[in-house]
């Protein structure tokens, strides 16, 4: 067996060193302790992330990794659980979705690894070409997409394989990067209405509007919440936002009013339940949940999943509940709590305005959608048909998810620049006296201080 000092070197200057047993140099040695072994453990995973002599910030990093694959995790086992028996009828396959999510499990975690390695600032230079690209996919998707009463999804077919993707999942993080480099470029004028937030908006609106002409309303408004939200902390006045709220409005209620299906999710949220036509859905997810109890009636053992049409998509929160119990909804909510914490926590570190902004991005990105998420399946929201980020069945969601925690990944990663490269690459002047006093306000806003 291993065998090491029972004191572990000083952080600064930690090493994996061979273990070494010689009495005749009277070195004392000792078997590893259960506290040595996570020690061990800790300077294994900081080798593997790249983070050994790492700031609280490049630490957060590395747990914002690991609790993604655990979400990822639960996710694979969740999406098993609830889509065996329709998996069994409709393709005589039980593990049909479970195969798929592996797979894409897999290549996402791949990615989010990969992507964590990509220079920061190689991103604020993609943040515009990426949000074109975006900007033309929504545009395909409405004259090419496919879906059940809407056209959501790109089909590509290839001789080997086909698959669809959903434009608005790859939108929701260029825009989250193309805000990030725009609110460097104009901080000075962030608070001008015509200058700093009006062209902001009108690029906003340009997405949004695309989104809701497939229709989807819901991921429409998280991705506007997102945008608003970034705004804010990014120097826009609460007053011009709060305007742009309220107007806002009509065009919400015009897309209500235009389709049927939105105009019964709101009629039932708001008017009467209905188990039995337009609130079935809602009424068999809050069945779920109650029938969990506190720990749940085990794995497979679900039976609201015999009964909703798709158990493995948006309502898998409540399957959660069903089979783990409040005890497992409540680490799956906590597992958000912390990564959305640990995401602010590299928010706050970031060394440049560029990464903070993003990280703020990224970490709202996917708050707001488990936020929604959950209150939809626990009745204290209208359906919305967003998917609850990491657990919820599908391609898209999961692949952007990840790719934006690789992101966030990255700024925590930034070091200070000794090769001009920021410079280079940066559009604006870099004035570290202005920028300091200007970021400690942007942070302020994180822990919703008046700035």
């Amino acid at each position: 067996m291993l065998v090491a000092s029972p004191h572990p070197p000083p952080v600064a200057t930690r090493r994996l060193l061979l273990p070494r047993s010689d009495a005749s140099q009277g070195i004392s040695t000792h078997y590893i302790s259960p506290g040595q072994q996570c020690w061990l453990l800790q300077v294994l995973c900081d080798r593997a992330f790249g983070l050994s002599n790492s700031s609280p910030a490049e630490r957060a990093a590395m747990q914002v990794l690991l609790i993604a694959v655990v979400l990822v995790g639960i996710g694979v086992v969740m999406v098993y659980s609830s889509s065996s028996a329709l998996a069994g009828s409709r393709f005589h396959d039980a593990g049909f979705f479970l195969n798929r999510q592996l797979m894409r499990a897999a290549f996402g975690l791949l990615i989010m690894f990969g992507v964590s390695r990509v220079p920061l600032a190689l991103w604020r230079v993609l943040a515009r070409p990426l949000l074109i690209v975006a900007i033309g996919l929504l545009v395909l998707v409405l004259l090419f997409g496919e879906g059940k009463g809407a056209q959501r999804w790109l089909p590509f077919q290839f001789p080997l394989a086909q698959f669809t993707f959903q434009p608005s999942e790859f939108a929701k993080l260029a825009l989250v990067l193309y805000l990030a480099d725009v609110m460097v470029r104009h901080r000075e004028v962030m608070t001008d209405w015509q200058l700093g937030l009006l062209p902001r908006l009108i690029v906003i609106a340009i997405v949004l509007g695309l989104i809701v002409l497939q229709p989807d309303l819901g991921t429409a408004l998280a991705i506007g919440t997102i945008a608003l939200l970034m705004l804010w902390i990014g120097g826009a006045r609460p007053a011009h936002l709060a305007c742009v709220g309220m107007a806002g409005m009509p065009f919400v209620l015009l897309s209500v009013f235009s389709s049927p299906y939105q105009m019964q999710r709101l009629l039932t949220f708001f008017g009467e339940a209905d188990p039995q036509g337009a609130g079935f859905q809602i009424a068999q997810a809050e069945l779920a949940l109650g029938s969990g109890g506190l720990v749940g009636v085990g794995l497979g053992n679900s039976m609201q999943k015999y009964f909703l049409p798709e158990p493995h998509t948006d309502f898998v929160f409540a399957f959660a509940g069903e089979e783990l119990g409040l005890f497992g909804t409540m680490s799956i909510i906590g597992l958000f709590i912390a990564l959305a914490l640990h995401g602010f926590r590299i928010a706050a570190g970031a060394r440049s305005d560029f990464g903070f902004y993003t990280a703020a991005g990224i970490t709202m990105m996917v708050s707001v959608y488990a936020l929604l998420n959950v209150a939809v399946a626990t009745g204290l929201a209208p359906t919305t048909g967003l998917p609850l980020p990491f657990i919820s069945y599908g391609g898209s969601s999961l692949l952007l998810n990840l790719c934006g925690l690789g992101i966030l990944a990255a700024v925590a990663r930034e070091q200070e620049d000794k090769s001009g490269v920021r410079a280079a690459l940066s559009p604006v002047t870099w004035r570290p006296s202005a920028t300091s006093a200007i970021r400690a306000r942007r942070r302020r806003r994180l822990n919703f201080g008046v700035g």
